[in-house]
């Protein structure tokens, strides 16, 4: 596994959170030339937070390029807005969130994917029967996509200023996934759950 640093401090929380779950991972700043992280010869690249728009993010644009399809892409935060951008959604401003825990309610697809089976905070024992649709997660980010690119399916969203913004998709082929939100935080209380299961999710 390769993590593409974006440069942001919340690189290092999700450092700490694989190490914990164990995997073993090389760490690459995305100032490196693309080449170099395809020599290391992943068998899945983590795309990681950072600060900006994705498509000024060193080289993680030409490396979804590159790859998509190909190897197995997980994006969180502004790695997940790089997939959408490259599916030809739209990453603009959708009010600034920093620091809050908030709820993803879950689309058919996010509940079907079963990453966030047992997760929900609406279903439970004593509401037998019922599907659970909603997920506590952090959100620190200022930037969001409102509109899914026709490549991507969504499996939850969150409302925004702008409307209602995408907290994960995945791609139709299941090769890239990607949270706007950020598990690696606190704010996130399955968090580690939900890691383990985006790199599980690439297994089936």
């Amino acid at each position: 596994m390769v993590l593409l640093d974006n440069e942001d401090s919340f690189v290092y929380n999700l450092v700490d959170a694989l190490a914990v779950a164990g995997f073993d991972y090389t760490v690459f700043r995305n100032s490196v030339d693309m080449r170099v992280v395809l020599d290391a010869q992943p068998d899945l690249i983590v795309l990681s937070p950072g600060p900006g728009h994705p498509t000024e993010a060193g080289c993680m644009m030409d490396l979804i390029d590159e790859t998509i399809g190909k190897i197995p892409l997980l994006g969180i935060c502004l790695g997940f807005q790089a997939l959408l951008e490259h599916h030809g959604g739209t990453v603009r401003p959708v009010g600034p969130v920093h620091g809050s825990a908030d709820i993803m309610t879950l689309t058919d697809a996010g509940v079907d994917s079963g990453l966030f089976a047992g997760l929900t905070v609406d279903a439970g024992p004593d509401l037998p029967g019922k599907v659970g649709r909603k997920v506590p997660i952090a959100r620190y980010h200022s930037l969001g996509c409102t509109d899914m690119p026709e490549g991507m399916v969504s499996f939850g969203t969150c409302q925004a200023q702008a409307g209602p913004v995408t907290m994960a998709a995945a791609t139709h082929d299941g090769m890239s996934l990607g949270l706007q939100f950020h598990p690696e935080s606190v704010l996130t209380p399955s968090g580690p759950h939900i890691i383990n299961r985006c790199v599980e999710f690439f297994d089936r």
